[in-house]
């Protein structure tokens, strides 16, 4: 799963899932669609597909917005435990 999650940037207002599953179309299966504001992750079951979708689809209009796509940095949805680890250490530094 290393490398399979695709970061995309500049998404337009009011961008839905369905929107971002048409614009990743043709370039593998796709696990996950996260939409944040004015962002997104779009997680590949494969990460060559995502090396493609990252090389074709950088900088292409989606919905008349010139969007970012490049390799995820960090951890996907779930990867609570570098929060939870980080507020502990720092806790623990106060108390010292």
């Amino acid at each position: 799963m290393v490398g399979s999650r695709v970061y995309v940037g500049g998404l337009p207002y009011g961008v839905r899932e369905r929107d971002l599953e048409r614009f990743f179309k043709g370039y593998g299966r796709t696990r996950d669609i996260l939409i944040k504001n004015g962002y997104g992750f779009v997680e590949f079951e494969d990460y060559r597909d995502a090396d493609d979708a990252i090389y074709e689809l950088n900088g292409k209009e989606l919905l008349g917005e010139r969007v970012v796509v490049e390799q995820a940095r960090g951890q996907a949805r779930g990867g609570h435990r570098d929060r939870y680890d980080d507020r502990y250490s720092r806790r623990g530094r106060y108390n010292d």
